[in-house]
């Protein structure tokens, strides 16, 4: 715990003395790591996008080299492995007792997340580099291309797929993590719209271009709801508040941001292109600063009572959310190591995945 709280002893005729809690100075501690860089030719370097998650004291982790492993959350002892022969670039998600993930091949798996048994795979005919949504028996995937597939979760059989003609030649080609809203499923897309599909159907309903940039317009952060408002954005462009009725522009943060933003309350926590880790307000007002690199911000996370920020510049940083002030750099392993997913947190657990493909894990 980031604080230790003592014990108060009511004790007839004794003084008492209370102390202040402590915060600790070092939160960032290892309990196990893995390497799970694959062999690679001098001027050919993997990079890794993907991210862990954990569930049921089980951390799932997807490789370059094609293997899906299942971790023990407290030892990082395997406790089941796969090799699916496709490299494996995105997140899992979870339904029921079902782990789901999808490689670069297109085929997407589905298997019992505690003994790995195959549950049904299915070829989805484009790269899988995003995790899949679940939400009311319904599994929504991002498929490279520009196309979105609903799935019954049950069976693997396709209920719709939406494709998009994307005219833009140079994009990012990262896809965002779907955000499903009732009977909407919200999407960024990689020509500068975000837009809303109908859960049931696929139509679009409304689309909205939130980025004027010529190039690397992908909206590509993980679409979030603050004080009933979307908000989400392209590394090109300005954060932008979206009303999900419409999709109409509400609010421009004024902030480029490559860090998907983090929700707390009426709060937001974004990690911006300037190096800077901002507290903002619900009406976009800066509510607290403090800058931690001169490369992007690359992920938040909050832990521990902590701010957890990633960079470009191969760092872990742990932040006093009270101060703003540094108080613990966890270096990478290498220079300009990053992390191009998410910091996922699980109680008093952090886990992080490098783009130089270690898998580790803080408690």
């Amino acid at each position: 715990m980031i604080y230790t709280f003592l014990s108060l002893l009511f004790l007839a005729g004794c003084s008492l003395t209370v102390k202040a809690p402590q915060k600790t100075t070092q939160p960032l501690k290892v309990a196990w790591a893995k390497n799970l860089d694959p062999s690679y030719e001098t001027g050919n370097l993997p990079i890794g996008t993907g991210a862990p998650r954990i569930f049921q004291d089980m951390v799932y982790m997807g490789s370059i080299s094609g293997v899906m492993s299942a971790y023990d959350l407290e030892s990082g002892r395997v406790m089941w492995q796969s090799d699916d022969k496709t490299p494996l670039g995105g997140p899992v998600e979870f339904f029921g007792d079902n782990v789901v993930y999808g490689g670069l091949s297109g085929r997407l798996f589905v298997r019992h997340a505690l003994t790995g048994k195959l549950k049904y795979a299915i070829d989805l005919s484009a790269p899988i580099e995003s995790a899949p949504v679940f939400q009311n028996d319904h599994l929504i995937v991002y498929l490279r291309g520009h196309q979105i597939v609903n799935l019954d979760a049950e069976t693997g059989k396709v209920l719709w797929a939406y494709k998009r003609a994307v005219p833009v030649v140079t994009t990012l080609q990262r896809t965002t993590r779907p955000l499903i809203m009732g009977s909407k499923v919200i999407v960024g897309f990689a020509d500068g719209f975000i837009g809303a599909l109908s859960l049931e159907e696929g139509l679009l309903l409304w689309e909205t271009k939130i980025v004027d940039q010529s190039k690397f317009i992908d909206v590509d952060l993980n679409p979030v709801i603050l004080s009933g408002l979307i908000i989400t954005g392209s590394p090109s462009g300005e954060l932008k508040a979206i009303n999900p009725d419409n999709g109409a522009v509400a609010r421009s943060f004024g902030v480029s941001v490559m860090s998907h933003p983090l929700i707390r309350g009426e709060q937001m926590i974004v990690g911006t292109n300037d190096g800077e880790v901002l507290i903002m307000g619900a009406d976009g007002s800066i509510l607290k600063r403090v800058q931690v690199s001169d490369q992007p911000v690359s992920a938040v996370a909050w832990w521990k009572e902590t701010l957890i920020a990633a960079s470009f510049d191969g760092y872990l940083r742990a932040i006093d959310p009270l101060t703003m002030k540094i108080v613990q750099e966890f270096p990478l392993g290498y220079n300009y190591s990053s992390i191009f997913s998410d910091l996922v947190v699980h109680e008093e657990f952090l886990a992080i995945y490098s783009s130089r493909n270690r898998l580790y894990v803080f408690r």
